[in-house]
């Protein structure tokens, strides 16, 4: 429980960081590519001074493929570029919808039963993001594509703890599998950067915003290290419920550092999409299936 309130607290935080640095002119592929050179670099370092081994890229390299493009880099790219338009607290909100999509993906994948409850859960949650998409009809229906566009981050999130509880590689420290994860997340944007004119050095003039990108990289280096941990060790469905936090104190963040301010339908979609998150939750789900290579 004490990892998922650490896990939770700091990604709430980490969506105001994310916001003063997108807002400040670093593009979203710099953003996300130092940030994950900085947590590979970190992890990876505290994995070999654990067990004197590297991240076995190379013996399990669709692993950490795959996770590195669902769960890091397109997620991530993604987060930047709307943070930049949406609140901090809307973005922290709509990371609750994890467990909604964990819920879908194990659906699909027929892991468990249609539950018609459930179902309900998953509406009641969807509902309330399309209020927050929609927040007036005052001028006609404004629908907000950022708020859709956002919703790739919550289905990344949950695609690659789905994708961690069903392929787990057991013989490697949870500290290597996140460092790993974000090596092979650099190595995808620093070219996709290059050639798409979005490289910007952050080493060069360093100020307050390259700081941040930095202590953000540190808490990516932590809460992926957390991530990888509670999978292991109780699964996708329990490490949904740090979406709670994440939420809470996304949104009080947001208050304290810009002074977000939300309508009155906008907490009606919050709860709505918390509502919905518990009742997903309410019987424990069945553990998803192993598979090995």
């Amino acid at each position: 429980m004490i990892l998922l309130l650490t896990l939770g607290t700091l990604r709430g935080g980490a969506t105001s960081i994310s916001k003063y640095v997108s807002i400040n002119d670093i593009p979203p592929l710099s953003y996300a590519m130092w940030q994950s050179m900085v947590a590979a670099i970190l992890l990876i370092s505290m994995g070999y001074l654990k067990t004197r081994r590297l991240p076995p890229v190379f013996a399990r390299p669709v692993f950490f493929i795959t996770c590195a493009l669902i769960g890091v880099s397109i997620p991530n790219v993604v987060f930047f570029y709307v943070v930049q338009t949406l609140s901090a607290g809307t973005m922290a909100v709509l990371l609750t919808l994890v467990p909604l999509f964990t819920y879908m993906l194990v659906l699909a994948l027929q892991v468990e039963r249609f539950d018609v409850v459930r179902v309900g859960g998953i509406v009641m949650g969807f509902s309330g993001a399309l209020i927050i998409a929609t927040p007036s009809l005052t001028n006609g229906l404004n629908f907000d594509w950022n708020v859709a566009i956002a919703m790739i981050c919550p289905l990344g999130y949950a695609s690659m703890s789905v994708f961690i509880a069903r392929y787990p590689v057991r013989d490697s420290h949870p500290f290597l599998l996140a460092g790993g994860t974000h090596f092979v997340a650099f190595l995808f944007l620093l070219p996709t950067a290059i050639l798409t004119n979005e490289y910007l050095s952050i080493w060069k003039d360093p100020g307050l915003v390259e700081s941040l990108v930095v202590v953000h990289g540190i808490i990516a280096a932590i809460a992926y290290s957390l991530f990888f941990k509670i999978v292991e060790l109780a699964g996708p469905v329990f490490y949904s419920f740090s979406t709670y936090i994440i939420g809470i104190t996304g949104i009080g963040w947001g208050w304290f550092i810009f002074g977000e301010t939300h309508h009155y339908s906008f907490w009606f979609a919050v709860a709505l999409i918390l509502g919905g998150l518990t009742v997903v939750n309410l019987r424990r789900k069945v553990k998803l299936p192993v598979e090995s290579d």
